[in-house]
């Protein structure tokens, strides 16, 4: 996961600051991204560890509120999963007003490795290279999908992560299951440039990610 390249003021949009402990022995390095609900910054774990660890806020209003509510019960979903095609979880608390959650640290995104293509004058990531990362991503989907019946929903390039040549999907912070009475209709997060058709009108498939 490559760092966004930030200035002072970017940083100054950011409510973690580098040098933050936000969990002993967590140090918080540079940060990778953030959106309306949350940050996700590059830190420091416990042995020298490279890790990417995502803050969610939930003690300012209802929405923020709902949005951490929601990431949690993603979490519980996706936490004892694993396969080699899926972003690992390590760790997560409630620290304060937020949800703290430890994650495997990636190389970069797909969307970094698309805009360096482009930058190469290339139309885009090159074919075969393309088909392997969504074959891969493809067969994350598969598992949570038939194994645990559980939807993503947010599949995009920015939650597609290459590390060493191959693709890990991640931020489960969506991810919701067919069979549950949960709010699985709701547009909260969606990016609607991404998202199946049908989820916009309120409707999860079996095969909205793919």
């Amino acid at each position: 996961m490559h760092p966004v390249q930030a200035d002072s003021d970017t940083y100054q949009a950011y409510r973690k600051a580098a040098g933050d402990e936000p969990l002993p022995g967590y140090v918080l390095i540079e940060p990778l991204g953030r959106g309306g609900f949350g940050e996700v910054w590059k830190c420091e774990a416990p042995g020298g560890l490279h890790k990417a660890i995502k803050f969610v806020a939930g003690a300012d209003g209802d929405e923020n509120s709902r949005q951490f509510q929601q990431e949690f019960d993603a979490f519980l979903h996706i936490k004892t999963i694993r396969h080699p095609f899926l972003l690992t979880l390590e760790r997560v608390e409630q620290v304060g007003g937020d949800l703290v959650m430890v994650m495997e640290l990636a190389d970069r995104q797909m969307r970094d490795r698309f805009d360096e293509c482009r930058a190469e004058g290339l139309p885009g990531i090159p074919r075969d290279e393309l088909l392997g990362y969504l074959g891969e991503a493809a067969e994350a989907l598969d598992v949570i999908n038939t194994n645990y019946n559980l939807q993503h929903l947010d599949v995009k390039p920015a939650n597609l992560f290459i590390t060493m040549g191959h693709v890990k999907v991640g931020d489960y912070g969506l991810v919701c299951r067919l069979d549950a009475n949960e709010d699985s209709g709701s547009t909260r997060g969606l990016t609607p440039k991404y998202v199946a058709p049908e989820v916009l009108r309120g409707t999860v498939d079996a095969r909205s990610d793919q």
